[in-house]
């Protein structure tokens, strides 16, 4: 019988939420936004998407063997925020309650162990596996069988999608992270190799070996990038290799059975009711408990030049916004979602509006800026201002520097 099966990139899916959810706190001050995201969401799969399993997978906190190879590995991404460093304790603690336990191994990351499943997972016919997450390391694992699941999106990428943002096959993506590198691993990749040079060589020769074993056919620049290039590349290839081989102990899958989960039991009512989660607690003890429903945000589409001078306008007034991007390619900006601390999210589709003028307005204001994924967002928008980048180069780095 089949199986669908829901694994978890536990931080990176914590994060998003952060970002994602307005921030509001208890009367003490205790920051709970990220905590009522995670509590409605594994309320909403049991309700609406019912996996059978559920697997919440976690980094280990201590440094991997990646780290001993490139001393630099990841040495570029900001510190956990302070409002969700302090939810990290109450996050596990609903997870306990919910029933949940995540998985973790000292010394590996999240995405050897999510690996270490799918391998042992996916040669069953009868399982389907969905990886959530944003990690677009996690693009290499699509199988047949496998896709990569965004679910604030409801948007599931199988093979053909992961070609369409990669333009290569699933397989090869490692090799397409090893040149053109990854800024959020701060993997280094080949320097000034674009991703459509990556996909021409790799849809041409194959994986990086094979790329190097055919150096000799190719001329000009390309070839003299690659062969002064060898070392690091290969080095990049190994950064961005998953391990497979994660000793997870005696796993068995009867373990995560979520469908037929009782989430909402005494304990989690008492929990909700500490963190005044009215909108998420019984109706037979709503009255006990604040109600935070009104803080849940709705989407609002802008989808004229009025309604876009209007938000400019609305931007401009504020002292802070958070921004993330939608892409298809690497070569593409497909929507911007802003946030302006209220209860609405506002997002731009770029095939309806031109928002270039839009942008670098806002990028060459005095607002403070918060993102999901900084660089990755930068860049989607630093390629689709064009003839405006060289202008805003300077505004970027002072924004990456908040972080």
């Amino acid at each position: 019988m089949k199986q669908k099966i829901y694994i978890i990139d536990g931080y990176n899916f914590i994060y998003r939420l952060f970002y994602a959810v307005p921030s509001f706190t208890l009367k003490d001050g205790t920051p709970v936004n990220t905590v009522f995201g995670l509590a409605k969401m594994v309320l909403s799969w049991q309700e609406q998407d019912r996996p059978d399993k559920l697997i919440f997978v976690v980094d280990s906190k201590w440094k991997n063997h990646r780290h001993d190879i490139y001393e630099q590995y990841k040495a570029t991404r900001d510190r956990m925020p302070t409002d969700l460093k302090s939810q990290e304790n109450l996050i596990f603690e609903l997870l306990e309650k919910f029933g949940i336990n995540p998985i973790s191994k000292m010394w590996f990351e999240a995405d050897d162990i999510i690996w270490t499943l799918v391998e042992k997972l996916r040669t069953d016919k009868e399982n389907d596996i969905y990886i959530l997450s944003w990690d677009k390391d996690l693009y290499q694992f699509i199988d047949w069988n496998v896709a990569v699941y965004d679910t604030m999106k409801r948007k599931i990428s199988h093979t053909r999608e992961a070609q369409e943002k990669f333009w290569v096959d699933p397989k090869y993506i490692v090799d397409y992270l090893a040149i053109c590198g990854d800024s959020s691993d701060n993997i280094p990749g080949i320097t000034g190799f674009w991703p459509k040079k990556a996909s021409e060589l790799i849809n041409k020769f194959g994986s990086l070996e094979q790329i190097y074993e055919n150096i000799e056919s190719l001329t000009g620049k390309t070839k003299e990038v690659l062969e002064n290039s060898r070392e690091i590349a290969f080095l990049s290839k190994r950064l961005a290799t998953i391990d497979t081989n994660v000793d997870i102990g005696d796993f068995s899958l009867s373990d995560f059975d979520f469908t037929s989960k009782k989430l909402i039991n005494e304990d989690i009512i008492s929990f909700f009711k500490k963190l005044e989660f009215k909108s998420l607690t019984p109706e037979s003890h709503k009255d006990e408990v604040r109600n935070f429903s009104s803080l849940w945000i709705k989407i609002t589409k802008i989808e004229s030049d009025r309604e876009l001078l209007f938000l400019k306008e609305k931007i401009l007034k504020s002292k802070k916004i958070s921004i993330s991007t939608i892409w298809e390619n690497s070569f593409s900006l497909n929507e911007v979602s802003i946030y302006l601390w209220e209860k609405e999210v506002y997002e731009i589709d770029t095939t309806k509006l031109f928002i270039k003028d839009f942008l670098s307005e806002i990028l060459e204001s005095d607002i403070t800026i918060y993102w999901f994924e900084i660089k990755e967002d930068l860049k989607r928008i630093w390629w689709y201002i064009g003839e405006r980048a060289t202008k805003i180069e300077a505004v970027i780095k002072s924004q990456q520097s908040l972080f």
